[in-house]
């Protein structure tokens, strides 16, 4: 069977869409270079997504579960000790010229803004209770969180390039430097 003949489901388009962004930005989400790229018609699309506004909401979320959501499940799987090494190999191994990408696109896409804006909390809170399950003090474990994910998310564009071993080791650097200030014996 060849490919067009295979089913085009609902979550190929969101997949589609993602790579598209990535590798496009937004010109690659327009419906014509969605179909184009898929070897899809327009009813393909139609038939999965009301509108183009509802992909980019889907699209949204699908990256919200992936780089955020299945991050966070898959870090409390572990055990506490290892949360924030498995937090840190997850991170840097996601795609981050699709992060760089959907921040680009959230600048003029307001559903892609609040989902960005959303996220942001979200991993920010999320690094911020693992700092408290280590007992430091709630304002400073959010303090310590907000400005250990600015720094991720700037040396994505500061540095590219960097590869996933670099950025774990700044990872690394940073929780040697926030258990001296602390004076806690556990880093995260």
């Amino acid at each position: 069977m060849s490919d067009l003949k295979k089913r085009f489901g609902k979550s190929d388009w969101l997949h589609l869409g993602l790579k598209q962004l990535a590798d496009r930005g937004a010109a690659g989400l327009t419906v014509e270079a969605l179909c184009e790229t898929a070897g899809r018609t327009r009813g393909s699309f139609y038939h999965h997504f009301a509108d183009h506004g509802a992909f980019v909401a889907a699209l949204m979320q699908s990256w919200k579960q992936q780089h955020t959501l299945d991050v966070a499940d898959r870090t409390l799987a572990q055990e506490q000790a290892v949360r924030a090494q498995t937090l840190s190999s997850l991170a840097n191994g996601l795609d981050h010229g699709l992060e760089r990408a959907v921040r680009q696109f959230a600048q003029a896409n307001p559903v892609a803004q609040a989902v960005v804006r959303e996220v942001d909390d979200l991993r920010t809170g999320f690094v911020a209770g693992l700092y408290r399950q280590q007992g430091l003090d709630p304002a400073l474990a959010d303090d310590i969180a907000r400005i250990e994910y600015a720094a991720f998310v700037g040396s994505q564009i500061v540095w590219p390039d960097m590869p996933a071993e670099d950025r774990m080791a700044l990872d690394r650097r940073f929780a040697g430097l926030v258990a001296r200030a602390t004076g806690s014996t556990s880093e995260t």
